[in-house]
């Protein structure tokens, strides 16, 4: 470890620095230093004047060829500040783990030590062990004076950043990892006895959110908004003590989050295109356009599919061909070609505007997808004015959306992965346990595997009322339904 130290020309007294029960009396701080934290070297950043007092000849004597001087300017102006800004990184190498004493540093001095720290762990990936202060003011009636640790300040940074990441780009990969890593070190280093137990939760539903909505999967950000919505609620207490940064935002993270949040994404219905609709609009907010525009497309393909209605999985690559040949035909024919589309798409509300605002976003989203690899594309200024208005022609079909609802996923649940060698009666609550939380709720359930009829007895009836359709499946005998509650 190398440690970061500085000496001024000051008149400094003679104390005991304590820290964890090792001590030092001197009046310079670098020696305590020293002799407390042991590094193998310490760096002593001084000014030509303080190189000339009485106070950098002791130090000198005293730390021998474990110190090691750098000179630097007395910080009078912004060009000064800067001069020791690069003088303490340019004596940092990559990769090294350092220990950062500002007890000497004077004036503006510890912002600078800050912001060159705060750099260091970016750009040289340099470990800050600690950052350290003799508080003088802080000394008790015997002289002692206690060190201070300021490497939370540093982290405050780090915290700050997430916060501003996420709020600014739905981006929330720091948050998560800084609930990670508060969590893990908490329990690692034993802090207190109420250890924290939820933050590695919030941080990996955060993550799971901020990756669906940067992959542009709608039906996996509801799923995972509403996950973690209850999880904030449970941790509040332990983000509040362990996680101050992250609770300070964490309201406004909340409304955010509630208006993406959706306990059934794979109902396709009005509230749920309205939902999509709420995430098409945070993307354009955070300067997603790109993941803006692709689901916005996918928002029209599934309003169509909606109007359409059946019986098929709205989620069916069957159905969305469908749909999308509809509105191709659409937008021909409004073209002037003699194309006509299906009858049941004629019926649908507001199939003019359907068809311009299918022929607007469709482009853009082809523009974006080539990357302006082509003559003449548009440009990002265009672009951007083109995403704003995206949102408010799906607001005006929103308001005309079909009613009904619309079933999409489908389950498969073998029943040979429910037990090892044996089925065993005595554990059939396990395996319908089991069973009802694969199934979920209104979906198409696929029963299969080898398993005792008992078992496929039981859990046909166990999935009354759970399952919108179950099936029985084998190559033999293809799908064969078993039950259909979707008219009820």
């Amino acid at each position: 470890m190398k440690a970061l130290s500085f000496l001024g020309t000051g008149k400094y007294e003679v104390v005991t620095y304590s820290w964890e029960g090792k001590e030092c009396t001197t009046h310079l701080f670098p020696e305590a230093v020293a002799q407390i934290f042991e590094p193998e070297e310490v760096v002593v950043f001084v000014t030509r004047e303080a190189m000339a007092t009485e106070n950098f000849l002791e130090l000198r004597r005293r730390l021998g060829e474990v110190m090691r001087p750098v000179e630097i300017p007395l910080g009078r102006s912004e060009q000064e500040l800067w001069e020791v800004f690069d003088r303490v990184v340019q004596a940092v190498r990559e990769g090294e783990e350092i220990l950062l004493d500002i007890t000497h540093a004077f004036r503006s001095l510890p912002l600078v030590v800050f912001a060159a720290a705060a750099y260091l762990r970016r750009a040289k990936r340099v470990e800050i062990e600690r950052i350290v202060y003799g508080a003088f003011d802080a000394r008790d009636a015997s002289g002692r004076v206690p060190i201070f640790d300021l490497t939370l300040l540093l982290d405050l940074l780090d915290w700050l950043n997430g916060v501003e990441v996420f709020q600014r780009h739905g981006d929330a990969t720091i948050l998560a990892g800084k609930l990670d890593e508060t969590q893990r070190r908490a329990r690692k280093e034993r802090i207190s006895n109420d250890l924290p137990e939820k933050l590695q939760k919030v941080g990996k539903a955060l993550g799971d959110l901020s990756d669906a909505l940067h992959l542009s999967r709608p039906l996996d950000v509801m799923r995972h908004a509403n996950r973690l919505l209850p999880l904030l609620d449970e941790a509040l207490e332990e983000i509040k003590r362990w996680s101050l940064p992250f609770a300070v935002v964490m309201e406004e993270v909340r409304r955010e989050v509630q208006n993406l949040a959706y306990p059934k994404p794979e109902n396709l219905d009005a509230e749920n295109l309205r939902r999509q609709l709420e995430l098409i609009l945070y993307c354009l907010r955070k300067g997603l356009i790109v993941q803006e525009v692709t689901l916005a497309r996918e928002w029209l393909v599934s309003w169509t599919v909606l109007g359409r209605g059946g019986q098929a999985s709205w989620l069916s690559r069957e159905e969305r061909q469908t749909a999308e040949k509809a509105l191709g035909a659409a937008l021909k024919r409004k073209m002037g070609e003699p194309v006509q589309p299906p009858e049941w798409y004629d019926a649908l509300p507001r199939v003019a505007e359907l068809a311009s605002t299918w022929s607007s976003v469709s482009e853009l989203r082809n523009n974006l997808a080539h990357c302006a690899m082509n003559e003449n594309p548009p440009s990002v200024s265009t672009i951007k004015t083109q995403a704003q208005e995206v949102p408010h022609h799906l607001q005006a079909l929103l308001g005309n959306a079909p009613e009904g609802v619309l079933y999409g996923l489908r389950v498969r649940i073998d029943l040979r992965e429910l037990y090892g060698d044996t089925a065993k009666l005595e554990e059939l609550p396990t395996y319908l346990e089991r069973v009802k939380s694969l199934a979920g709720e209104g979906k198409d359930v696929f029963l299969t595997g080898q398993a005792p009829v008992w078992l496929y007895v039981a859990v046909t009836h166990a999935l009354h009322g759970k399952a919108r359709r179950l099936y029985y499946t084998a190559p033999a005998v293809g799908e064969v339904l078993i039950f259909d509650h979707s008219a009820e």
